[in-house]
């Protein structure tokens, strides 16, 4: 099961597809793909700047917007 890659006190599930929905007390709920998510919990091990504002502007997060964060 996915979850936010910034807090593990999250819970996810898979939708249609390469789709996760993501449940995170502190992100809040987010979809998000399966790529871009194993590629945010590759890059960063805490929340990089610019991620909150990119949940609050995105209703799905994608892997090119994920390329687009800094540390």
């Amino acid at each position: 099961m996915s979850k936010c890659p910034f807090h593990e006190n999250s819970a996810g599930k898979s939708l249609r597809g390469e789709i996760e929905s993501i449940s995170c007390p502190n992100c809040g709920s987010y979809r998000i793909s399966k790529t871009a998510l194993d590629g945010l919990t590759q890059k960063f091990t805490s929340v990089p700047e610019g991620w909150r504002e990119m949940l609050s502007h995105r209703g799905l997060i994608s892997t090119r917007d994920t390329r687009t964060l800094h540390a």
